[in-house]
């Protein structure tokens, strides 16, 4: 099976978007392990719904200390953030990048600091202005 999000993808001189039809199958086939509980969502295109289910893998990974796996989510989320269309990007940062403060505390300082260095720049910078605006 091809990794999608290891290529560019352009279309008539535009950036592709990624839209809400598209995310579910391209989360189920880049991880895996969720692709049963995507596919039991009643609406295929419930990007929220899609997105919670990425949260809670991401959240478990690391209360199972693996920080390979964590590493590899956030990189995904990155890629689809960059690439989504604009219900897709405001989802993350308010699903996923949200989490990242509970996720914190699954962890080891230690293993934060590794997956913080990893955060794709602009996840990273959002969850930054969440921290600054919220705290």
């Amino acid at each position: 099976m091809e990794r999608l999000w290891h290529r560019e993808v352009q279309t008539k001189n535009k950036m592709y978007k990624i839209n809400q039809t598209e995310l579910p199958e391209i989360i189920a086939q880049e991880i895996p392990e969720v692709k049963n509980e995507i596919g039991k969502l009643s609406s295929k295109e419930n990007i929220a719904a899609t997105l919670q289910i990425v949260v809670t893998y991401t959240r478990e990974m690391l209360s199972r200390h693996q920080v390979a796996k964590v590493n590899y989510c956030m990189a995904l989320m990155g890629w689809i953030y960059n690439l989504g269309n604009e219900p897709i990007r405001d989802l993350i940062e308010n699903l996923f990048v949200r989490s990242f403060n509970g996720m914190r505390s699954l962890c080891r300082p230690k293993e934060w600091n590794e997956i913080q260095c990893r955060i794709p720049t602009r996840l990273y910078t959002v969850y930054m202005t969440q921290n600054e605006i919220y705290n």
